[in-house]
């Protein structure tokens, strides 16, 4: 089972894999990481990855732009997997993708 995981920090993931249970997995070869920066996928000279709220207010929204760059890398890898020397286009059969996007939505945690 192979996780690709989209990340602006992707050293704090591999720290995280790479110790305990999930290390022990990767060892077995049962488990993979993939890790992709957003960062990697822009398309401006400073790697902007954030953009102002549309209808303004306050804080940073993540832009589409880098994360469907990422997303689109991740499946072009996977529909061309290459076995015995050819290239072979994967069946929905023989691919189980889902994507998983976490989201900040929710009561905020106060201490009071």
């Amino acid at each position: 089972m192979t996780f690709q995981i989209i990340t602006l920090f992707p050293e704090v993931f591999e720290a995280y894999v790479n110790s305990s249970m999930l290390w022990r997995a990767q060892k077995e070869k049962k488990v993979k990481f993939k890790f992709y920066n957003p960062r990697d996928y822009t398309k401006d000279k400073h790697r902007k990855v954030d953009d102002r709220p549309y209808g303004g207010g306050p804080g940073m929204v993540l832009s589409v732009q880098p994360l469907l760059g990422a997303v689109e890398r991740i499946v072009k890898g996977l529909k061309s997997k290459v076995k015995n020397g050819k290239a072979k286009k994967l069946k929905t059969k023989d691919s189980k993708l889902k994507i998983i996007i976490m989201s900040p939505a929710g009561k905020q945690f106060t201490n009071t």
